[in-house]
C-alpha cells in the first residue's frame, strides 16, 4: 500500500479510541483517514466476537461505493467478501462482510430495525463536516443507543474541515488531530467577465491543455449535471484527440460511468464533477482543480413539501477541500473562477441540512424511535421548530402518524421502510393497493428524479389543443416511447432529456424491487381506470397540495393553506376545478410575484376528497364580507380542510355574526375609515393635539389597533361598509376616553372658539404644528391677547383675513399686531373696502360680526 500520512498516527488513534470508546478525527485532505481508520478498527482488538462489524457512513452514495472498492483492494479482497457496501437500491455484502460502507439513510432504518445494532461493533461518521440531515440524526441516536443499551459500542467522528469542539462536547470524546500531504497548491483567481460558467470553465481548461507541460490530470467542480454536459459539450474538440478524455461525475450517472472517471486511465482525463468529488473520493492523477465556486444545496420552505436543489455560493471551508484534491500526490494548482476578493465574502461552512430541508422523513424517523414531540427530542443542533411542526403536520395528513399522539401508524411501518420521501412512499403504497404499482412507481421516480423534459421543452408538444388530466400521464408515455426507442437521442421525442429519462427508469424499477419485497399490502384489488387510480394515489401523497381555479379556464388558483398558484404554460391541466399543485416552486422570473408556478399539476375530482379523507371535508354555513358588494352575507360552503371547495347563498344572516364578519374585514383600514369621516377625523387631531403637548393627560394615540376595537362598535346592527361610513363614528371614539379627559379635550383643544364679534370659528388641528384659527380681522377688534390652549402651553396661530377672507397676516403675537402692523394694514384696505369699519384705535373699537356696516 502507499504510505499515508495518518499510517504513523493510527496506534495513536486506536489508543484513544481504547480509553474512551470514542473519538472526534480531524484529518487534513489527503491524510488517508476514510480508507486507514476503519480497517486500523478492524484489526485493533477492540471488537469483540458478539460484534465484529464496524459500519463507515459516508453522505453520499458515489463516496460509499469508491471508498468500499479502495479499502477491499488495499486489503486484497474482492468487494462482497471481508469489505462490502451497501447504498439506496445497491448492496455488496455477505456473511463474511466485516467492514460494511453505508449512507447514513442506511443505518437509520437499521437502528430502527435493531436499536442494539446486533453485530456492530463500532460506526464511523465520515465527512461530518457536511452536516447532512442524515448524520446529524444519525449521531443523536447513536449517543443515545451508548448511554441507554451499548456502552461499548465504538464512535468516530471524521472530517478535513470541521469545527471538531461541538461534536466532542455532544458525544464527550477527545479530539485528535492529523496533517495531511505537504504538497504544495498554489491558488489562482479569475474574476469573473460576466460569461456563463460552464464557458469560463471550459476556457481554463483549454488554457491548463495548452500549457507547456503536462501537470497531471484536471478536476472541475461544477454545480450539477447541466453545467457539466454544457462544458463537456464546450470540450468535444479535445475529448475528440487520442491524448485527452473528458468525464463526467455526478448522482444521475450510472455506477460504471461514475467508475469511469474515478478509475486511472492510459490518457489525461478532465473529470467534470458536481461537489460529489469534493470529499472522501481520491482520484488519482489530479494536479489541477478549477473550481467554479458553486453548488447546488438541497433547500425547502416549511410550508411546501419535497426538497429542492438551489445553486449557492460555497463555503470557504469547501473552497479549501476542493483546493486539496490537487495536491494528494504532488504539487499542484488551483484556478478559482472568482477574484480574491471574494473569497472573503464566503461563508466559513455550509449551513447544515437540518436547517433547510423539509424534515418529514427524520420526524417519522424520531416518531418510530419512540419520540412523541421532536421539538424535545436532543438533536445535535435543533432545526427551527415551525420546520418540525410542517413535518409533523404532513405525517398527520399523510396517515402516517396519530394526530396529538405521534404513534406510528401501520401505514407509516410502511411508509418508514421504503428509501423515498414519505410523500413518495405514500404514492408507492396507495399505487400496490389499487394494482398500479409500476404506475405509482413510475410517478414516484420521476418525482424523485430530475425532470425527463428537460427545461425549456414543451409538454404539448406542436399542438397547443393537448389536454389531460394530469402532466405526469404525458411524461408516463414519453418515457415509455423512449425506453421502446432504447434511450436513443436519435429516435426519442425532442422534448426528452436522454439521461434523465434513463434515470428515472432505473429508479423506477429499482423501487419496483423493494415494494415486492413488502411482507403484506394494506390493500387489495385492481383498479378499472389505472389513470385514474394513480390521480387517487397522487392526491393521497400531496393531500395539503389541492387548489382551486379562480375561474373556468383560469390558469391561477388558491392552494390549502391560502398560496396562490399559477399553472405553467406547458402543464396540458386546462380543465376541471380542481387540480394538484405537485410541482410547485418560486417564479423567480416575475419580481415582487406571490404565485407559485406549477409545472406538474393533476387533475383532481372533488368526490375523491371525500373519498380520500372524510374527515377533512366539512359542510357549514358561514358569514363573509363579499369585497365587491361591499356587504356581508351568508353563505353555505363545503371546505376540503381551507380550501373552498362550493358555496351558495343562505338569504338570512345573524346580527351578530354580521357585526363580527364586517368588523373584520374591515378593520385592517379602520384608520382610513375615521379619517374619511370629517367629524372623527377632526376629533382625532384634537385628541393628537392634546397627546403631544399634554403627555400627562394619558391620551391613547389611537394607532390601528385601537381604531379596529372602535370600528368593531360602529359595526354592531349594521351588514354593509356604507351603513358604517353613514353612521356618526365619533361616539365610538369618544367612549375610548375617560370622563376627565373628555373635559380637557372640551377645555383645551376646543373645536371652536369665540371670538369678541359672539361668532364661534373651528379650529384647525392639523399636522404637528400650532391650531390654526382663521377669522376676519374686524371681528378681533378689542381683543388684546392672542388664545392659548393645552393649559396656556400652546398660542393658537390666527390667520387674520380681509373682507375678501385671505390672509392679511398670520400672527401668533395679536398684542404685537395690533401695535405694529395694523396701520400699514387699515392704509391698504380701508379705501379698497370702505363699507368695512377699519378705527384707528382696534384695542378698544367695538368688533363687527360678518356683515356689518362701517359705522360713522
Amino acid at each position: 500500500m502507499i504510505p499515508l500520512p495518518i499510517d504513523p498516527r493510527l496506534p495513536e488513534v486506536v489508543d484513544a479510541i481504547r480509553n474512551h470508546r470514542s473519538l472526534v478525527l480531524v484529518a487534513e485532505p489527503g491524510a488517508g483517514k476514510t480508507t486507514r481508520v476503519p480497517p486500523a478498527l478492524l484489526d485493533s482488538g477492540l471488537l469483540g466476537p458478539e460484534h465484529p462489524r464496524v459500519v463507515v457512513l459516508q453522505p453520499r452514495r458515489v463516496a460509499a461505493r469508491a471508498t468500499a472498492t479502495r479499502i477491499a483492494e488495499e486489503r486484497g479482497g474482492e468487494l462482497g467478501e471481508e469489505v462490502g457496501y451497501l447504498v439506496r437500491f445497491e448492496r455488496r455484502v455477505g456473511p463474511r462482510t466485516r467492514l460494511v460502507v453505508a449512507t447514513e439513510g442506511v443505518l437509520t432504518r437499521q437502528l430502527l430495525d435493531d436499536p442494539g445494532l446486533a453485530g456492530v461493533g463500532a460506526v464511523v461518521l465520515d465527512e461530518f463536516h457536511e452536516r447532512s440531515v442524515h448524520s446529524d440524526l444519525a449521531v443523536a441516536l447513536l449517543r443515545e443507543v451508548r448511554e441507554a443499551l451499548r456502552d461499548d459500542l465504538i464512535l468516530v467522528v471524521m472530517s478535513a474541515t470541521l469545527d471538531a469542539e461541538p461534536v466532542s462536547r455532544f458525544l464527550g470524546a477527545p479530539v485528535l488531530r492529523v496533517e495531511g500531504r505537504t504538497f504544495p497548491v498554489a491558488i489562482e483567481y479569475r474574476a469573473s467577465d460576466g460569461a456563463p460558467l460552464p464557458d469560463r470553465a471550459a476556457e481554463a481548461v483549454l488554457d491548463v491543455l495548452r500549457g507547456p507541460e503536462d501537470p497531471g490530470d484536471v478536476l472541475v467542480f461544477l454545480p450539477g449535471a447541466e453545467e457539466i454536459r454544457r462544458t463537456a459539450r464546450l470540450l468535444e474538440p479535445v475529448s475528440g484527440r487520442g491524448d485527452v478524455v473528458v468525464l463526467p461525475l455526478h448522482g444521475l450517472l450510472p455506477s460504471g460511468e461514475q467508475d469511469r472517471a474515478l478509475r486511472p486511465s492510459d490518457r489525461r482525463k478532465v473529470v467534470l464533477a458536481t461537489n460529489i468529488a469534493e470529499t472522501s473520493l481520491t482520484i488519482d492523477g489530479i494536479r489541477t482543480v478549477i473550481d467554479g465556486g458553486y453548488a447546488r444545496f438541497a433547500s425547502s420552505d416549511p410550508s411546501r413539501g419535497l426538497d429542492r436543489l438551489e445553486l449557492g455560493r460555497i463555503s470557504r471551508a469547501s473552497a479549501e477541500q476542493r483546493a486539496g484534491r490537487a495536491g494528494r500526490t504532488a504539487p499542484g494548482r488551483c484556478i478559482r473562477l472568482w477574484s480574491e476578493r471574494e473569497t472573503r465574502g464566503l461563508a466559513p461552512f455550509d449551513p447544515p441540512e437540518v436547517r433547510r430541508v423539509d424534515l418529514a422523513s427524520t420526524v417519522l424517523t424520531l416518531h418510530a424511535w419512540g419520540v412523541a414531540d421532536p421539538k424535545r427530542f436532543p438533536w445535535f443542533e435543533a432545526p427551527e421548530p415551525d420546520r418540525i411542526e410542517a413535518a409533523g403536520s404532513l405525517l398527520e395528513q399523510l396517515g402516517a402518524v396519530e394526530p396529538g399522539t405521534g404513534r406510528v401508524t401501520p401505514i407509516g411501518e410502511a411508509m418508514r421502510a421504503l428509501p423515498i420521501h414519505p410523500r413518495l412512499s405514500r404514492l408507492l403504497i396507495a399505487s400496490q393497493e389499487a394494482g398500479i404499482a409500476e404506475l405509482g412507481a413510475t410517478a414516484a421516480a420521476m418525482l424523485s428524479e430530475k425532470d425527463l423534459l428537460g427545461r425549456g421543452r414543451d409538454s404539448r408538444g406542436r399542438s397547443p389543443d393537448v389536454h389531460s388530466r394530469s402532466d405526469l400521464l404525458v411524461r408516463i408515455d414519453l418515457l415509455r416511447e423512449a425506453e421502446r426507442a432504447g434511450f436513443s437521442p436519435s429516435r426519442i421525442d425532442p422534448r426528452i432529456d436522454p439521461k434523465a429519462a434513463r434515470t428515472v427508469s432505473r429508479v423506477r424499477d429499482d423501487l419496483l424491487r423493494i415494494a415486492d419485497r413488502r411482507p403484506a399490502r394494506l390493500g387489495a384489488g385492481a383498479s378499472d381506470d389505472p389513470e385514474e387510480a394513480l390521480l387517487k394515489a397522487l392526491v393521497l401523497a400531496f393531500p395539503d397540495r389541492v387548489a382551486r381555479r379562480r375561474g373556468i379556464g383560469d390558469p391561477s388558483g388558491r392552494m390549502v393553506g391560502g398560496r396562490g398558484v399559477r399553472l405553467d404554460p406547458e402543464s396540458v391541466v386546462r380543465e376541471g376545478e380542481l387540480f394538484l399543485a405537485i410541482d410547485a416552486r418560486e417564479d423567480r422570473r416575475g419580481a415582487g410575484r406571490l404565485e407559485l408556478r406549477v409545472r406538474i399539476a393533476s387533475a383532481v375530482d372533488p368526490s375523491w376528497l371525500l373519498e380520500l379523507f372524510p374527515g377533512a371535508v366539512r359542510r357549514e354555513e358561514v358569514v363573509r364580507f363579499d369585497e365587491a358588494r361591499g356587504r356581508v352575507v351568508g353563505l353555505a360552503v363545503e371546505s376540503y380542510r381551507d380550501l373552498a371547495l362550493r358555496e351558495a347563498a343562505t338569504g338570512s344572516v345573524d346580527s351578530a355574526r354580521a357585526a363580527e364578519a364586517l368588523a373584520d374585514a374591515l378593520s385592517p383600514r379602520a384608520e382610513d375609515v375615521f379619517q374619511a369621516d370629517e367629524a372623527a377625523s377632526r376629533w382625532l387631531s384634537r385628541v393628537g393635539f392634546l397627546r403631544r403637548w399634554l403627555p400627562e393627560a394619558g391620551f391613547p394615540a389611537f394607532d390601528p389597533e385601537e381604531l379596529a376595537e372602535a370600528l368593531h362598535f360602529a359595526c354592531l346592527g349594521k351588514r354593509s361598509e356604507e351603513e358604517v361610513r353613514r353612521s356618526s363614528l365619533v361616539p365610538m371614539l369618544q367612549g375610548r376616553l375617560m370622563p376627565e379627559q373628555l373635559r380637557l379635550l372640551d377645555e383645551e383643544a376646543p373645536e371652536a372658539i369665540e371670538v369678541p364679534s359672539g361668532s364661534r370659528h373651528r379650529v384647525s388641528y392639523e399636522g404637528d404644528g400650532p391650531p390654526v384659527l382663521a377669522v376676519r380681522l374686524q371681528e378681533l377688534f378689542g381683543w388684546t391677547e392672542t388664545p392659548r390652549l393645552a393649559r396656556g402651553r400652546v398660542p393658537v396661530l390666527l390667520h387674520l383675513l380681509g373682507p375678501n377672507f385671505r390672509p392679511v397676516q398670520v400672527t401668533d403675537d395679536l398684542a404685537s399686531f395690533w401695535t405694529t402692523t395694523y396701520h400699514q394694514v387699515r392704509k391698504d384696505l380701508r379705501n379698497r373696502y370702505p363699507r368695512h369699519s377699519w378705527p384707528e384705535d382696534p384695542w378698544t373699537a367695538a368688533p363687527e360680526a360678518k356683515g356689518g356696516r362701517r359705522r360713522t
